[in-house]
């Protein structure tokens, strides 16, 4: 497998292993790679020395002395990460190996970009003012609706209420590399690297919640399409004539699986009379207390959750019969309701997709997903896309 390498793919490939497995020992990482065990230490001390990666001690052995493992790094380089929402805006900081060393989330009640960004400034400097700022790598920006990441535009946000927004324009007093994406899209690099699909090469990641989009892995990498727009599982049509979609089309899924329809619903029954104990108190965490009282077994709740899973679950069974995921991950608001939603959506694939049924489960990252994930955009440029440091750190 390691053979034909240069020496910047080689080490591109052990990093790789040690993300994916670790911590792992230098010869587990020569088995995985085909990579001589004289090679790999060559990269993982250097390695070493650059602080991708770090010695930790096995808790496990047989006899003798223990061997040493490796991780990634949490020390030496740091990355920042921003979920922008229509209601909050959320921040972390991550090491290399992912883990969230400091968080902050602040209520938004405007949307203009230039509102949003000047509080996004805000809680970039909450998170950096107790770090060395030598040590941060970049900046990521998860953003709800249509980005091009590559000029860092926001194309269009129906969340935010945004067309044709430079991100640029708004965030470049900030001088350090910068990187957006989609907000699912992010939540799903996340998941695959720090989260419930590490060690995956296939699968699905589900943002759903005031909208539905899909991250696409396939081969171990984020699958975007040519133009930015794969994913767009929340306007496949299930519904010939259907509920009319903020699209402008008739019968797409989101209509029937969002969030807000949850909560519609119920405000509705409510209306009119319907036998439920739910009386809503916040309106601004309404969706958080209605996920309450379906745990506390509201029965016109769960109907609710049960008719919403099995339309969710009829999306995914035509995904699954059409990709094959080795696993689907439910993400987002909508994953807060936990086995009320999960529960009807695994019914539904069942009944509709042909097996094998791949695993299904709720997002492991939970309320920091999208910050993690945008997080991760810097770390994995710094790790993978840095050929010419990989070159001057082999002495080349």
């Amino acid at each position: 497998m390691g053979k034909g390498l240069n020496k910047e793919s080689s080490i591109s490939f052990v990093l790789d292993t040690i993300r994916k497995y670790g911590p792992i020992n230098r010869y587990e990482i020569a088995r995985k790679t085909s990579l001589s065990p004289a090679t790999v230490t060559n990269i993982t001390d250097k390695l070493i020395k650059a602080g991708f990666i770090s010695e930790v001690p096995s808790s496990v052995s047989k006899r003798g002395r223990k061997p040493i493992n490796l991780t990634l790094s949490n020390k030496n380089h740091l990355s920042i990460g921003i979920e922008i929402d229509a209601r909050y805006i959320t921040g972390v900081v991550i090491g290399l190996d992912g883990d969230v060393q400091k968080s902050e989330r602040i209520e938004v009640n405007r949307s203009t970009p230039e509102d949003i960004f000047q509080e996004t400034v805000k809680v970039y400097n909450s998170l950096v003012s107790c770090l060395d700022r030598r040590k941060i790598i970049g900046l990521g920006v998860g953003i709800p609706g249509l980005i091009d990441p590559k000029n860092r535009m926001v194309i269009f946000s129906a969340v935010l209420g945004w067309r044709d927004v430079s991100v640029d324009e708004f965030l470049s007093i900030i001088d350090v590399p910068l990187f957006i994406e989609d907000n699912v899209r992010a939540i799903t690099l996340g998941e695959l690297w720090y989260g419930a699909g590490i060690g995956k090469e296939n699968l699905l990641c589900i943002g759903a919640g005031r909208g539905i989009s899909a991250g696409i892995v396939i081969d171990g990498a984020i699958y975007s399409g040519p133009n930015d727009r794969a994913g767009e599982f929340g306007h496949m049509v299930i519904e010939k004539d259907g509920k009319k979609c903020k699209c402008g089309n008739y019968g797409c899924l989101e209509p029937y699986v969002s969030t807000e329809t949850i909560i519609e619903k119920v405000l509705e029954g409510i209306e009119n009379n319907a036998y439920t104990r739910f009386s809503p108190k916040d309106e601004d965490r309404l969706f958080e207390e209605i996920v309450q009282a379906g745990k506390e077994g509201d029965k016109f709740i769960l109907n609710i959750f049960e008719e919403v899973g099995e339309y969710l679950g009829i999306g995914i069974a035509n995904i699954i019969n059409f990709f094959n995921p080795e696993l689907i991950i439910l993400a987002d608001e909508l994953s807060k309701a936990g086995d009320l939603i999960l529960d009807p959506v695994k019914r539904a694939i069942r009944l509709h997709a042909l097996p094998p049924i791949p695993e299904i489960v709720i997002s492991k990252l939970g309320s920091l997903a999208c910050a993690v994930g945008s997080a991760t955009l810097a770390v994995k440029e710094l790790l993978y896309s840095k050929s010419d440091q990989y070159i001057a750190l082999m002495g080349r």
